[in-house]
């Protein structure tokens, strides 16, 4: 039976979670890690906007334009108050102001979130940047890690619902109000189609957070596996070194890494993207 080549077992352990210390993983420590970058990043950042001086430096005008990209471009535009839509007026100063009175009340109920999106998207955006780091990885690269995410966001949404709606709103949210032209397409629409689309409406709920998880982790996790098979190209036949294989797998895996960088930005930009929209859709049944 063929061995496993050593330089291809160390690569794939940079894409499995393995025991560090005891019983504890790597990912286990790694999440704590990035869960301290990013307390250290944020309560950093708010010392130094507190004192109302401009912030300086490229490590905090960066951080702070993401804070402000996430806030003013996928918290606002997606978690609306529901009350976007107003009845034409012909005083064009009342017009005005009920349209300034609504743009508060809609940023206001999505800057109640902003808090909750930051951190997911800088503790998501940190664990994506540990796997490109040699012999650590990226926790996200573990579907109980991203499940976890998954689980944290679901309950945020569900419970701000019920708390902004009611229950029975909430509960009624998912029962559509369909009406037939006649009294047997009406029974027809009651008995069938009404039921069928509430139960469709429910499971969505909780297809929506496990779409969240799996591609967050396929993703990643598939990455890191083509990085682990460009380098088995260093690896001759007879699990000896191949230099031209290993100039091969250099230049590939210096590509991949690059790709991966954006791949670390833009997977943490879309889970919280998706995370606005669906607080959007939940809280605001209506639209």
């Amino acid at each position: 039976m063929p061995t496993v080549s050593p330089i291809f077992a160390d690569a794939m352990s940079h894409v499995l979670d393995q025991n560090w210390l005891g019983p504890v993983t790597k990912y286990q420590i790694l999440v704590v890690v990035a869960a301290g970058l990013v307390g250290w990043a944020m309560i950093s950042l708010a010392k130094r906007v507190a004192t109302g001086e401009p912030v300086r430096g490229p490590l905090w005008n960066g951080l702070e334009a993401l804070l402000l990209f996430i806030r003013d471009d996928v918290a606002r535009p997606n978690i609306h108050s529901g009350h976007d839509h107003h009845e034409f007026h012909t005083d064009a100063e009342e017009h005005a102001h009920e349209a300034e009175v609504a743009r508060h009340d809609q940023h206001y109920l999505a800057d109640k979130f902003v808090p909750f999106l930051w951190t997911l998207f800088l503790f998501i955006l940190t664990c994506n940047l540990l796997g490109m780091i040699p012999f650590l990885g990226s926790p996200t690269a573990s579907i109980s890690v991203t499940a976890v995410l998954a689980i944290v966001v679901f309950l945020v949404i569900q419970v701000s619902a019920v708390i902004k709606l009611g229950p029975f709103k909430y509960v009624k949210a998912f029962i559509p109000q369909l009406k037939g032209d006649n009294i047997i397409m009406s029974i027809f629409l009651l008995l069938v189609i009404v039921p069928l689309i509430a139960v469709i409406e429910f499971l969505g709920i909780f297809i929506r957070g496990a779409v969240l998880a799996i591609r967050l982790f396929a993703n990643m996790f598939g990455g890191h596996v083509a990085l682990a098979v460009i380098m088995a190209m260093a690896i001759g036949a007879n699990g000896a070194f191949n230099i031209g294989g290993g100039v091969g797998a250099v230049l590939l895996g210096t590509a991949l890494s690059v790709l991966e960088l954006l791949v670390a930005f833009l997977q943490a930009f879309v889970f919280v993207l998706l995370t606005s929209i669906f607080l959007g859709m939940q809280l605001n049944p209506e639209h």
